[in-house]
């Protein structure tokens, strides 16, 4: 899995959390969509992280170490931080 690919399942993944309707791109930031609300551990920003957690394992790759405030984050940010992309030649 490259960063684009990992761009691409967060936009989709954060789809299924999406209640505003606006449109998802690699500019989202993950706080206007996912929220700390839900019935116990089963919220959107926890939900959404273990999927992104399963993606990782997934492609046999280590459980990345999440930035601390990564729902500031946009998109484009979070996968190069969980994931850098690979320097052009």
């Amino acid at each position: 899995m490259d960063n684009a690919q990992l761009r691409a399942v967060m936009i989709y993944q954060l789809g299924a959390f999406n209640t505003s309707g606006s449109a998802i791109d690699e500019n989202t930031v993950h706080g206007d969509i996912l929220t700390d609300e839900g019935p116990g551990n089963a919220t959107p920003k926890r939900i959404y992280k273990a999927f992104i957690r399963a993606t990782f394992v997934m492609n046999g790759l280590p459980d990345p170490t999440w930035p601390e405030a990564w729902m500031d984050l946009t998109v484009a940010e979070l996968a190069d931080e969980l994931l850098p992309p690979e320097p052009q030649p």
